[in-house]
């Protein structure tokens, strides 16, 4: 549970929301960050009240001795209640927990008083000692716990020094209410007070509770690729970071505790005189505590925004480190008490205020990027068994070495070594929480090759093979595939004669890979006889690879008369061997057939084979493009080495009916293409063109390819930027180009800056909207950038975790990056992902990025840039908002620079249609289907959706006709059938047969025109062709698909029939 919006409160003052923007407080966190606040503070004023009554008794009774006695006697009793909260936290329900370990605090206060009131030996000292040392872990497990859960890592980031300051003012109001004790018996009014300040904490924490889910749910581990030993999987929940996190806690405690020790008995050896001690340690206390609160309020959040985690964290021990290093100084030049005294207060005090103002609240944001339950165990397992082991340590080492004085100058040395083991856990802890935050944002599951399974699963494997369920041989088949081969090899005469299709099939294309002897007589079998076309190709094609086979035995498979059996033997016999002399003859006569189909078969395995010899029978189909083959022959000349045939498929990519199959063509050409699309590129200012030639790069993993890219990315055209740097994402990182990219993100950064600017001055909602979805394709080119500029799998995931629904990935995404990337674009990540208004966004980039100042506003800005930065919506927009003549002078201007988009044009994209562009658009977006797709995104659907009409009583398309578009009605209505049953009846801006899009199926039922009808058809081919380029689209459109069929899913929910085109 995250603290979400609150919709109910109302909106703050001025004054109060400055106060909430200087410390980092959204104005929907407000109410919880009060709660929590509140009730740390009535936690602080217990705490600290029983802190200082626990000292001044133990004060009394000999503290060089009783006081170590008392820190062991603590750690043992905190072990123990820690393990019976870690019992608890796993049997009842964390808000259930959380009250009764506050009414555990009230009892354990009261047990304290009457300790007071009847204890007056060091017995009772300590026993008073270990009672505050238990309430102290009891009310941080309780705080901490709930507050866990409650806020995600981002917030923890920003809150929890806010939220953990509430104790800072209780402790300070504690400290001077402690002064004022001057005798033993006064100590009670102290802890009354205690008492009163914990049954308030338990009132607030009601609240609390009632308006949020204090609730860590108990969901599966994530899936790592490290193996943990097994005291890491069992001690510390499978989480390294936990491990060092512990480490590192218990040796910080020891180090604490020896500083407070040294502080207390240097009081005690100033001031002898009871009253004195109380007042001196309270003054002092009063003065850390209220430093530490304004540190932590005003000056944590950014001091740790400046130095980020990592710095933060090794702060506290290298103060320490510097006092401990003055101390073995000051041993050397002086003894004086008073000397000493003033030494240990500021060291006490400097290193209370770093710890408690910077150092707590980042060192638990360490455990947000782990999930709930990991969360809460590692917090307990830290607080409750290693910290508590950290005292003892202290304790111990005190209490031996005080009571040998010839070695006790050797102290300041053992704490020095222990701070320099402290600064190498530290480090350690960082490193792995940047582990756990790439798990918590990467994939939720293995490749199956990444999964270990034991030796003995094979035989229950191989066991499965003789199932009745074919879904279970074909899995059984794919694991022994990875794992077992050899015994997979010894299986295969029994697979070819399974009664499934499917498993025969899974059998026949592992055989294809295995390096065990093919078992021709059931091979032989399914290609004659097998009644799957598909079998009977794989089968012979199994069959003429063999390095063994007879020519004899071969020719009646060349020459069958099913020509997939043909085919699969030609595929066979030229792939061991290209100018086998029957084979090529046999492909020859498929070339030389009238019949198309065999035509297409023959392209399809000149291109599949690679054959060379074959460029001139391609380059006849290119030039004649009978019969419909024109797209087989260009996917046949991409495979060919042929320059000639690349050179053809270049002149086409501007072709609007073949450009995009012949860029598919190209992706996989094996002919050395670049320098002919270096060339076409310094021919053409046409932006679809270039970025083709872009794509086409991407799949060229040649250095020189990577070169022409970046030169690519570098062109002020933002349309072929982005398409380079997606085709970059298929390339390792080099640094020599690290200097070329940081320009492109100051450029990217300062063209943010300027869109947010204009969208906080502009008026008219649809452009304010078009240059939200500008905002959001400029995050996909800084991502692109920055995946050129640090390691690229983590800037993966990084990417799809703040696109993610879950909030709590998006805030680990987030502080994954703050903690790689540079604080001013991860300021800029920050406000194109989070939902702040728009002022505050500004607010952000002019502190980080400087103010704006460009005096140029951002609709004379769109039309000199045009679509060489916006899309053509954005652009459109602004043309119309202006005079027709200075729109034909915009328009004049920007077609010098670049090929117009048809929606910018004053007539429609083709002489034939009768829907302008601009119409085509709204028309679209006034449909459920795409109502949340971006008008942007539809704009670049428009151009290739076809115009038809029909008469009334015209058929579009039958029951079991192949589905392989979509419709949108114009005008007039089209009814779907179902024989002679009308199913339902669509009009103007409704849609049918939107599942083409996504799978290639039979109607199942009949469209008919009931009256004229005007649609536009969007084809899935063209549709799928676009998605390659316009990856955004495909988001948009699947998105909304996904949705549209959910909807239908439930509406249809427990009806018999259903309307399905």
């Amino acid at each position: 549970m995250n603290v979400g919006t609150d919709t109910s409160s109302a909106s703050p003052s001025p004054l109060a929301q400055r106060w909430q923007r200087a410390v980092g407080i959204r104005p929907e966190e407000a109410r919880t960050v009060g709660l929590f606040f509140v009730h740390n503070f009535l936690l602080g004023i217990g705490t600290i009240l029983i802190y200082v009554a626990a000292n001044a008794i133990l004060l009394e009774n000999h503290p060089e001795t009783s006081l170590p006695i008392a820190y062991v006697a603590s750690a043992l009793g905190m072990i123990v209640v820690g393990r019976l909260y870690a019992y608890y936290e796993h049997h009842l329900l964390l808000s259930n927990l959380a009250m009764r370990v506050l009414l555990s605090v009230v009892v354990m206060t009261v047990v304290v008083g009457v300790l007071v009131e009847v204890g007056h030996s060091v017995a009772a000292a300590v026993a008073i000692m270990v009672g505050y040392r238990i309430i102290y872990l009891l009310t941080n497990l309780e705080f901490w716990g709930v507050s866990a859960v409650v806020f995600d890592t981002r917030q923890s980031k920003r809150l929890f020094s806010v939220i953990s300051s509430g104790d800072m003012p209780a402790k300070a109001i504690g400290a001077v209410l402690a002064a004022l004790v001057h005798a033993h018996e006064e100590v009670l009014r102290l802890l009354v007070v205690a008492l009163a300040a914990f049954v308030a904490s338990l009132y607030i924490l009601r609240l609390t509770v009632r308006s949020h889910e204090v609730h860590a749910p108990h969901r599966p581990s994530r899936a790592s690729r490290r193996e943990e030993s097994q005291l890491i999987e069992k001690r510390f929940g499978g989480s390294k970071l936990i491990f060092f996190m512990c480490l590192s806690l218990a040796t910080l405690a020891a180090v604490a505790t020896q500083i407070e020790y040294s502080f207390f008995v240097n009081v005690k050896h100033r001031f002898h005189d009871q009253t004195d001690v109380i007042y001196y340690v309270s003054l002092v206390l009063a003065l850390t505590y209220g430093v530490a609160m304004v540190v932590k309020l005003l000056l944590s959040r950014q001091a740790l925004d400046r130095f980020g985690v990592q710095r933060s964290l090794l702060v506290l021990p290298w103060v320490a480190l510097a006092g401990l290093a003055g101390l073995v100084v000051l041993n050397m030049i002086t003894t004086d008490e008073t000397t000493r005294l003033v030494y240990f207060c500021g060291l006490y005090l400097l290193f209370e205020v770093v710890r408690r103002s910077l150092f707590d609240p980042v060192f638990l944001v360490l455990f947000q990027p782990l999930s709930a339950p990991q969360r809460l165990k590692g917090h307990t397992v830290a607080k409750g068994f290693y910290e508590p082991i950290g005292l003892g340590i202290a304790g111990f080492l005190i209490f031996a070495l005080h009571a040998r004085p010839a070695i006790e100058a050797l102290m300041p040395l053992v704490w020095i070594v222990l701070l320099g083991v402290l600064v190498w856990l530290l480090d350690q802890t960082y490193n792995h929480y940047l582990h756990e935050l790439n798990d918590a944002i990467g994939r939720r599951f293995l490749e199956r090759d990444q999964l270990a399974m034991p030796a003995t699963a094979s035989s229950a494997v191989t066991a499965r093979l003789r199932s009745s369920n074919p879904d279970d041989v074909t899995a059984a088949i794919g694991w022994l595939d990875q794992h077992n081969p050899d015994e997979l090899g010894r299986q295969l005469p029994t697979l070819l004669t399974h009664a499934s299709p499917s498993v025969r099939q899974r059998t026949l294309t592992v055989a294809a890979r295995t390096n065990q002897p093919l078992p021709v007589a059931p091979v032989r079998h399914i290609a004659l006889t097998d009644s799957d076309p598909a079998l009977r190709e794989q089968a012979a094609y199994l069959l003429g690879r063999r390095i063994s086979a007879d020519p004899a035995e071969l020719a009646p498979l060349l020459n069958h008369t099913d020509v997939t059996i043909r085919q699969g033997a030609i595929r066979g016999v030229l792939e061991l061997n290209p100018r086998d002399p029957v084979g090529v003859r046999s492909l020859t006569e498929l070339t030389n057939a009238s019949d198309p189909g065999r035509q297409r078969m023959a392209l399809g395995l000149i291109g599949r084979l690679r054959l060379t010899d074959f460029a001139p029978t391609v380059t006849r189909y290119l030039t004649q493009s009978q019969n419909g083959l024109l797209n087989d022959a260009m996917l046949a000349a991409g495979q060919l080495t042929d320059l000639g045939l690349a050179r053809h498929l270049v002149d086409r990519l501007t072709s609007k009916t073949a450009g995009r199959v012949a860029a598919n063509a190209l992706k996989g050409s094996q002919a050395d293409v670049l320098p002919l699309l270096q060339e076409a590129w310094r021919s053409t200012t046409d932006p679809v063109l270039i970025q083709r030639i872009a794509i086409i790069c991407g799949t060229i993993r040649t250095p020189r390819s990577r070169q022409f890219l970046n030169e690519l990315a570098r062109q002020s055209d933002l349309r072929v930027r982005g398409a380079a740097l997606r085709a970059l994402r298929r390339f390792p990182n080099e640094p020599a180009d690290d200097q070329a990219f940081r320009s492109l993100l100051h450029d990217e950064l300062a063209l943010a800056h300027r869109i947010l600017h204009g969208t906080l001055t502009e008026t008219d909602d649809s452009l304010v909207q078009s240059l939200d979805y500008e905002l959001t394709v400029l995050r996909q080119r800084l991502f692109d950038v920055l995946t050129q500029l640090y390691d690229s799998e983590t800037i993966a995931g990084a990417r799809l975790g703040v696109g993610h629904p879950a909030r709590e990935r998006r805030a680990n995404a987030l502080e994954l990056l703050d903690n790689l990337i540079p604080r001013n674009v991860y300021q800029t990540l920050q406000v194109l992902v989070d939902d702040l208004n728009r002022a505050e966004k500004v607010r952000i980039l002019d502190a980080e990025l400087g103010p704006f100042k460009d005096p140029e506003s951002i609709r004379s800005y769109i039309l000199r840039t045009g679509e060489t930065v916006f899309s053509a919506w954005t652009v459109g927009l602004v043309l119309r908002a202006i005079p027709a003549s200075q729109a034909d002078e915009a328009r004049q201007l920007l077609s010098r620079t670049s090929v117009l988009s048809p929606l910018l044009m004053n007539h429609s994209s083709t002489s034939t249609s009768q829907i302008p562009d601009y119409d085509r658009v709204l028309l679209l977006a006034n449909t459920s289907l795409f109502a949340q797709t971006p008008e942007n995104v539809l704009a670049s659907i428009t151009p290739i959706m076809k115009e038809e009409s029909y008469q009334p009583g015209d058929v579009i398309f039958r029951k079991g006709d192949l589905g392989t578009a979509l419709y949108v009605i114009d005008t007039g209505q089209v009814s779907i059938l179902d024989g002679d049953t009308e199913l339902a009846r669509f009009g103007r801006g409704d849609f049918f047969g939107e599942l083409a899009l996504l799978d290639t199926e039979s109607r199942s039922a009949t469209a008919e025109a009931v009256e004229e009808v005007r649609l536009l058809r969007l084809d899935q081919d063209d549709f799928f062709d676009l998605m390659e380029e316009r990856g955004e689209v495909l988001r948009s459109i699947v998105r909304s698909l996904s949705g549209r069929i959910r909807r239908q899913n439930e509406l249809l929910a427990g009806r018999p029939t259903s309307v399905s085109t």
